[in-house]
């Protein structure tokens, strides 16, 4: 008979630790990665995985941690363990008192991990049950600088033995153990670390199944692994896969760089957005006084600004702090920065009788390519004339000192390609 799968919706975060190796005072929970905390990204990633109850055990400078649980309201519980430094295994215990008797989640605080995986792992039958990764030759593997615990397993796939120093191994362990508090608190004589407690579980005939992790994984100790692992999120969760040529070969060769250094600076997705705003609204105005050099400075304004417009996305999606209200904010001031570009161009044409109507065909153009594509989200059908195409186009004719074509190129083809998109979506809604 199958068993059923029982979901685990407690976990137990350990964050009692300092880090030494961080060769810093803080807290290592405290730790920035990915523009957020540890601490933070941890939690979010816990919440999004479906866990209703989330207990945070704490120990070197506890305050700091629960003034920054506190300042972020965060939904945790805290537990206070007094004896922290007596190794991670004190922390487990403690943890373990407060949930009781339900089925939980250990989850070492210094890890990053995916929703997806996290899901997999508490979708499980009864018993204990560690996350693996069978890739052991995966570049994420071993950025705490230290060895990563390699683990054996058995014809079965369960645990036969974990440590470090395995010569013979299988896969290695990725940070997450769903335990039975009753066979971790029988442990008349505790050892020091999760590691020790989790041998002495196997060693006295507790099975451990396993589940193979499969996103993105990492164990961090020093800044250095801080500085890689950020690099595989942005490669990761920075670029999108509805990415056009310009955006891929111009815009996120600019903006990757950029969002990288902003991960360290505490600067929020949205004021991202409205750093991009502004200097596309400066250079439109450079653009608009019709001056050769200060229309070509203009031109150049245009593509960073272009450029930073991605930042904010980059920035949300590897802090996982991406939101609906970011993006429509983003949305917004797109339009309105288009809007203010056209503008600019129409004013650095001159008194022309042809620049207006041309303007008025660019500028509807731009707003109907981005409403098409609202429209058309749930389908396939994507616009090839996208916003850092016209944009582009725009910056060129301002460096060329040629405006009134710019405006003129962008009517025809952003039309045409709106015509083109209506004709598709019309036929992907009767189908």
């Amino acid at each position: 008979m199958l068993e059923e799968s029982v979901t685990v919706r407690v976990a137990l975060l350990l964050a009692a630790g300092r880090g030494l190796r961080m060769r810093s005072a803080d807290p290592k929970a405290l730790r920035r990665v990915g523009g957020i905390s540890l601490l933070e990204r941890c939690t979010n990633v816990l919440q999004q995985a479906g866990v209703e109850r989330i207990v945070v055990v704490v120990g070197y400078r506890a305050a700091d941690v629960i003034a920054a649980i506190e300042a972020r309201n965060l939904p945790v519980e805290v537990v206070t363990n007094p004896d922290w430094q007596q190794g991670t295994a004190s922390s487990v215990i403690a943890g373990l008192r407060a949930v009781g008797d339900q089925r939980c989640l250990v989850v070492m605080g210094d890890h990053v991990f995916e929703a997806d995986d996290v899901r997999r792992l508490t979708e499980t039958t009864a018993g204990n049950v560690a996350a693996v990764d069978r890739d052991v030759d995966r570049q994420l593997v071993g950025l705490s600088g230290v060895r990563p615990n390699r683990v054996r397993l058995r014809d079965d796939g369960h645990v036969a033995s974990l440590g470090p120093d395995l010569d013979q191994y299988d896969a290695v362990d990725a940070g997450l153990t769903v335990v039975e508090p009753g066979d971790v608190l029988s442990v008349s004589h505790p050892p020091r670390t999760w590691l020790e407690l989790r041998q002495q579980l196997l060693a006295r005939g507790r099975p451990m199944q396993t589940r193979e992790v499969h996103g993105l994984w990492g164990d961090v100790d020093t800044p250095e692994g801080v500085r890689a692992l950020e690099r595989f999120m942005w490669r990761r969760y920075g670029p999108k896969p509805t990415d056009g040529v310009i955006a891929r070969v111009v815009n996120r060769r600019i903006s990757g760089p950029l969002t990288r250094v902003l991960l360290h600076t505490g600067l929020t997705p949205n004021l991202a957005t409205g750093l991009a705003f502004a200097v596309t609204l400066l250079a439109a105005g450079l653009v608009a006084t019709g001056n050769t050099w200060l229309m070509i400075a203009g031109g150049l304004g245009v593509v960073l600004g272009s450029a930073l417009d991605g930042v904010d996305g980059e920035l949300a999606r590897v802090s996982g702090t991406a939101s609906r209200r970011g993006a429509t904010l983003d949305t917004l001031l797109d339009r309105y920065a288009d809007l203010a570009v056209v503008l600019a161009l129409i004013l650095a044409t001159g008194p022309t009788t042809s620049a207006w109507p041309w303007g008025f065909a660019a500028a509807t153009g731009c707003l109907l390519v981005s409403y098409v594509h609202a429209v058309g989200r749930d389908t396939d059908v994507r616009l090839l004339f996208r916003r850092e195409f016209r944009l582009l186009i725009f910056a060129v004719a301002a460096i060329l000192t040629i405006p009134l074509w710019g405006l003129i190129a962008v009517a025809i083809a952003a039309n045409l390609d709106v015509v083109r998109g209506v004709v598709l979506l019309l036929r992907a809604m009767r189908e």
